[in-house]
């Protein structure tokens, strides 16, 4: 019999990561941790009573710049709370793909030489490959849609 070690990064995570959950960008979910009182308004630095309760933990990065990570389960439960709807796990992969796609587009369109070129044609052949894999092409082409990407869609 086995038990399951639970990870740190299972529990704990970045804005980015906290954010995606919710279809919110890292800057949008800082904003939403201020709202629901869990960062200062004025510094932006987690609440005492958000460190407190568990919601938010520091873990100063290498060179000592302090950094907090989240409780991912403990803040979705709180947003849900307060009426924000929790993505469904194939939901963030499609909107990954799409970030990643445009991202890979933009470079491609902004390299200077072959190898750039070559490096963001791999890339851009990997996402195709991932998104056909899982059948996400159409929705992940529906989103880059809807947010107004006016460059090459997958094929």
């Amino acid at each position: 019999m086995s038990k399951k070690k639970t990870k740190f990064s299972d529990i704990w995570v970045n804005q980015t990561v906290l954010g995606k959950q919710f279809g919110l960008s890292a800057i949008a979910m800082g904003k939403q941790l201020k709202e629901l009182g869990l960062r200062s308004k004025e510094t932006g630095t987690p609440t005492q009573e958000a460190i407190e309760n568990g919601f938010c933990q520091s873990t100063p990065l290498k060179d000592g710049t302090p950094f907090f990570m989240w409780n991912k389960a403990k803040v979705a439960e709180l947003m849900q709370a307060q009426g924000h709807e929790k993505l469904d796990a194939k939901e963030i992969k499609y909107r990954e793909l799409a970030d990643d796609w445009m991202r890979v587009y933009k470079r491609f369109q902004e390299a200077v030489s072959g190898i750039e070129d070559e490096m963001c044609y791999e890339e851009a052949q990997d996402i195709k490959k991932q998104a056909k894999r899982a059948g996400l092409i159409e929705r992940v082409n529906e989103i880059m849609r809807d947010r107004k990407f006016d460059g090459e869609l997958i094929a």
